[in-house]
C-alpha cells in the first residue's frame, strides 16, 4: 500500500497510489510529499524504488536487512542521493519482537517504509500535524514526531518487562520451582540486554539528528525540541532497564540464599537422623550385652 500526503494551501491532502502514472503526477505537481508505504506488492516496490532512483532488488534488500537503529547514505553514482534511517518498533509479550520502520529522505520526499503494525502511529502523527500551527507544518516536524512516537511506543515494552519482573518476584517468594524461575530470569536478562543495546543505538541516532550530521535533514526549532524530548525519554528508559536488571540480580541472590538454607536444612535432618541411628545402634549393642 502506498499513501501520499501533500500540503496544498497549508491543508493536508491524502491520496492512495496504485499506478506509476499517479506517482509521476505527484512528483510533477508537488514540491514536497510524504510517501507512506506498508505491505508492498511487487508493483508498489517498483514505484517506491523509482522515487529513490534505485533498482527494485536494491530496495528489497533494504527491506529484508537487519532491523537496528542506524542511518546510511546512498553513494551509488547511478542514483540520486538519499538517506535511509532505520528505527524499529519494539513489542514485548514475554519475548522481544521488532517491527521494521525505515525513513528515507530524498530531496523533496519523506518516505516511510514499515509494517501494518505501526498504522496507529502514523494516524497519531497525522492528527498531530493537523493540530500544529501553520508555521510549524514542516517536513522535519513530521519526521521528529514520528521518531518521538516510536520512542513512546517502545516505552510500552519497558513497562511490560516490569510487569513480568513483578510476576517473577511473586513466584520466587511462593514457588518451590527454583530451577524454572532461574531459567526465566536468565532468559529475561538476555532480552533486557538486547533491548538496552537497541535503545542505546537509538539514542546515538537521535544525537546525530540533533547535531545535524545526517544528510538531507535540517531541523526547524519545533522539530529540534521534539527530538530533544525523545532523547530524554530514551535516557529514562535506559535507567529503568538498568534498574530492572539489578532487580533480577537481587531475585537470583534470594534464590541462591534459599538454596543454601535448603541445603542447611537437609544437613540438619541428616545429622539428626545420624544421631538417632547411633543411639539406636548403641542401645541394641547394650541390649545384646545384657542378654549374653
Amino acid at each position: 500500500m502506498i499513501r501520499v500526503y501533500t500540503v496544498v494551501k497549508k491543508e493536508l491532502y491524502v491520496q492512495d497510489i496504485k499506478f506509476q502514472k499517479e506517482m509521476d503526477f505527484i512528483r510533477r505537481r508537488y514540491n514536497q510529499a510524504w510517501v507512506d508505504c506498508w505491505d508492498l506488492n511487487d508493483d508498489e516496490v517498483k514505484i517506491v524504488s523509482g522515487i529513490l532512483g534505485i533498482e527494485s532488488s536494491s530496495l528489497e534488500k533494504v527491506m529484508d536487512g537487519v532491523i537496528n537503529p542506524k542511518y546510511s547514505k546512498c553513494f551509488d553514482e547511478e542514483c540520486l542521493f538519499y538517506t535511509n534511517i532505520s528505527t524499529p518498533i519494539v513489542e514485548f509479550n514475554g519475548k522481544l519482537r521488532f517491527h521494521p520502520f525505515r525513513i528515507f529522505l530524498k530531496k523533496r520526499f519523506l518516505i516511510t517504509l514499515r509494517s501494518a503494525h505501526s498504522t496507529k502511529l502514523i494516524d497519531s502523527t497525522i492528527n498531530t500535524f493537523r493540530g500544529l500551527q501553520l508555521k510549524d507544518r514542516k517536513p522535519s516536524v513530521i519526521l521528529a514526531k514520528l521518531i518521538h512516537l516510536i520512542v513512546d511506543k517502545n516505552s510500552e515494552a519497558v513497562f511490560s518487562i516490569r510487569e513480568l519482573i513483578d510476576k517473577i518476584e511473586s513466584e520466587a517468594m511462593e514457588s518451590h520451582k527454583k530451577k524454572s524461575i532461574m531459567h526465566s530470569i536468565f532468559g529475561l536478562k538476555r532480552q533486557i540486554s538486547t533491548f538496552h543495546r537497541l535503545l542505546w543505538a537509538e539514542k546515538e541516532l537521535l544525537s546525530d539528528i540533533s547535531l545535524g550530521v545526517i544528510p538531507n535533514l535540517k531541523l526547524v526549532n519545533e522539530a529540534q525540541r521534539i527530538i530533544n524530548d525523545a532523547s530524554d525519554d530514551i535516557t529514562r528508559e535506559l535507567e529503568f532497564l538498568d534498574y530492572y536488571n539489578n532487580s533480577l540480580d537481587s531475585i537470583l541472590n534470594l534464590l541462591n540464599l534459599g538454596s543454601i538454607h535448603g541445603v542447611e536444612r537437609v544437613l540438619m535432618i541428616l545429622t539428626e537422623a545420624l544421631v538417632v541411628m547411633t543411639i539406636v545402634m548403641i542401645a541394641l549393642e547394650l541390649a545384646g550385652t545384657f542378654l549374653h
